[in-house]
């Protein structure tokens, strides 16, 4: 799922000229419905949306707000039952909902038990190992080698795991994807050769019927990490 909506709509009111993302009229009314008690739609309130990642795990400064806004938005949470897995789980994936599972557990109310749950899942987003395990196609053998060629990396380094969705030209974490394509023992150093069926068997890459060939005959540096990584890149982005 992508960053909720909320967010960027707080970044519209204090500065529309960066918001990336402008928000619906079902949400502009959710708001509106949810801020009626504090005042409604305010640059104030929309400063206060926008700390939400930022507060505290038991601390709501709209006191409420959250359960009103998850109700009405996604259906996703109820009174009398609290959050409605399958509709958490259609937001944000199975993944994110286990990690965030011990957190939607019966609170001193509702309204706590909303904000609770929702701040994890909402700060879990870009949690690199959150994203590795909600990566498609690709199997329980490989997810566990990214996860531990991540450990062998500064954690400051971690955050940068959402940039490879958008197959940048140079690689976020220079020699993460080495680590596990020798891990997984996917290149052969002898032959220098991929082996493509493991490839697509671990990794879902590259796509059944996809033309590689020009992935295959790029000029390779010196830097292993380097042609590795775009290599890998080139079949993730190949097609037929």
């Amino acid at each position: 799922m992508e960053l909720i909506l909320i967010f960027l709509f707080a970044a519209t009111i204090i500065s529309p000229a960066v918001a990336v993302v402008q928000p619906n009229a079902e949400e502009i009314r959710t708001l509106s419905d949810c801020l009626q008690s504090y005042g409604g739609i305010t640059e104030e309130n929309s400063k206060r949306l926008a700390r939400f990642k930022d507060r505290s795990e038991t601390y709501e400064e709209i006191p409420c707000f959250t359960k009103c806004y998850i109700k009405n938005m996604f259906n996703m949470f109820d009174e009398s039952v609290g959050f409605n897995d399958e509709q958490v789980i259609k937001q944000f994936g199975q993944p994110l909902h286990k990690a965030c599972k011990h957190r939607m557990e019966p609170a001193a109310d509702s309204c706590q038990q909303a904000y609770n749950g929702f701040h994890c899942l909402v700060n879990l987003e870009d949690d690199p190992f959150v994203i590795i395990e909600s990566m498609k196609n690709v199997s329980t053998e490989a997810k566990t080698a990214m996860k531990d060629c991540l450990h062998r990396f500064d954690q400051y380094e971690w955050e940068r795991v959402k940039d490879y969705s958008k197959n940048p030209v140079r690689e976020p974490i220079p020699c993460f994807t080495k680590c596990f394509i020798d891990r997984l023992q996917l290149y052969s150093q002898q032959t220098r050769q991929w082996n493509i069926p493991a490839l697509t068997a671990k990794l879902g890459v590259p796509a059944a019927g996809a033309n590689i060939q020009h992935c295959l005959k790029q000029r390779r540096n010196r830097n292993a990490c380097v042609w590795m990584y775009q290599e890998f890149t080139c079949f993730v982005l190949a097609h037929d």
